[in-house]
């Protein structure tokens, strides 16, 4: 398949490019900086740009069979990048008749699942504003009328894949998940749609 990576450059947004390639499937990695993405694959097509700039982004969402976004931002300002950016990309795929999108989120996007440590002291303290605009992309997926899915992982470790993982609706069922297990179960999400319209939480054990 022929998939558009958003947030490349980032830690699991490149282990979502690497085993997306190792699966045989055609990716287009988008990133602000791609100097981090290999570029010597021959099913890999690298586009630097930024995501509030809509052609760049069009460009890199023309002709895909799925889009998917581990798109972060590290600013604890107030900020849009995450809600605007997203809507740039759904735009874009309505244009050009791309479907179904996968997007990477985080647990405490509903409100009440981040747990205690990370829900009540982490997101108050460090995260808040980061939060808020996570909470703003997920309205604006929502709202898309595209088919999509929004995982929920809490901490993110760089251990080894495990490829077992538990997935839930409410709180996640472990306190972290190696970063190498969401890209896995992004992936699956291309085919696997038992859990379209929906925010599912995914944890280790």
């Amino acid at each position: 398949m022929k998939i558009a990576v958003f947030g490349a450059s980032g830690k699991t947004g490149l282990l979502l490019v690497y085993q997306a390639l190792e699966k045989g499937h055609s990716v287009t990695a988008f990133a602000r900086s791609t100097a981090s993405i290999p570029s010597e694959h021959r099913n890999l097509r690298i586009i630097e740009g930024d995501i509030l700039n809509y052609e760049k982004v069009k460009e890199a969402v023309t002709g895909q069979d799925v889009v998917m976004s581990t798109l972060g931002v590290s600013e604890r300002k107030y900020n849009t990048i995450l809600s605007d950016g997203t809507r740039n990309i759904i735009r874009a795929m309505k244009e050009c008749g791309v479907h179904r999108f996968i997007c990477m989120s985080s647990a405490g996007v509903l409100g009440n699942d981040g747990g205690f440590i990370f829900g009540k002291i982490m997101v108050p303290l460090m995260m808040k504003q980061i939060m808020a605009d996570k909470k703003r992309q997920l309205d604006v997926i929502r709202e898309s009328g595209l088919e999509w899915v929004v995982i929920r992982p809490p901490f993110l470790t760089d251990s080894p894949k495990t490829s077992k993982y538990r997935i839930s609706q409410g709180k996640p069922l472990f306190r972290s998940i190696p970063r190498n297990d969401v890209a896995d179960f992004m992936l699956k999400l291309m085919t696997d749609k038992q859990y379209d319209g929906q925010t599912p939480a995914i944890a280790g054990y």
